[in-house]
């Protein structure tokens, strides 16, 4: 894959000695950020979009595996496989929110398909239906570690303004993060269903 993911670790890979065959990506152009690809490309790794592999083959361990061009469907195109000789086949095809802390908390959820997967649902500061649970990072949905970075700040400052730990500046520090969110969230909460505001009462937990 060519996600974010799938071209950090293969850089990292040839950062540790690692000669990377190629970076085998379905879609018809790459998903991660260009400034990652283009490091990769540098170091003269091909990024092959619109290919996926077939298969995988090797008796006692992985000896190689066969990619194969796909059409606008995804679909196999019948003549345009190559072999790949390989020990290692890496997968990096997408994340999901890790949520068992959620639902055992009894956590309010909803499945957002933008956000990759279940989340719970939370108010203005990330506190989610159970009081003094907050949410933020990758459990509120995957997006790009700035976010998560934001989203944790914002929580912290709640949660700390619910105890009563320097109250004025975790308000102030509350505001400033929470703007910072608002503003990289952008068209995603359109797509968060809405919910009240939970009192907030007991000691906060922060779940990233």
């Amino acid at each position: 894959g060519a996600g974010n993911i799938g071209l950090i670790v293969s850089y990292q890979l040839m950062q540790a000695g690692v000669e990377v065959a190629g970076i085998i990506e379905a879609a018809p152009k790459i998903g991660g950020y260009l400034v990652h690809a283009s490091k990769i490309r540098r170091a003269g790794v091909p990024i092959r979009t619109g290919y996926t592999i077939e298969k995988a083959y090797g008796t006692d361990a992985l000896e190689g595996v066969v990619i194969v061009q796909v059409d606008s469907q995804f679909q196999p195109v019948p003549g345009t496989e190559e072999t790949i000789p390989c020990d290692t086949l890496c997968l990096a095809v997408g994340l999901a929110p890790l949520t068992e802390l959620c639902w055992q908390a009894g956590c309010d959820m909803a499945f957002i398909r933008e956000l990759s997967g279940h989340i719970p649902l939370t108010d203005e500061n990330l506190e989610t239906s159970v009081p003094g649970v907050y949410a933020a990072g990758d459990v509120s949905g995957i997006e790009e570690a700035s976010s998560a970075m934001v989203e944790g700040r914002l929580a912290g400052c709640a949660a700390a303004e619910s105890l009563g730990y320097e109250p004025v500046r975790a308000a102030a520090e509350k505001e400033a993060a929470r703007h910072r969110v608002h503003a990289s969230a952008g068209a995603i909460q359109a797509l968060l269903p809405a919910r009240q505001r939970v009192d907030p009462g007991g000691r906060p937990a922060v779940c990233g």
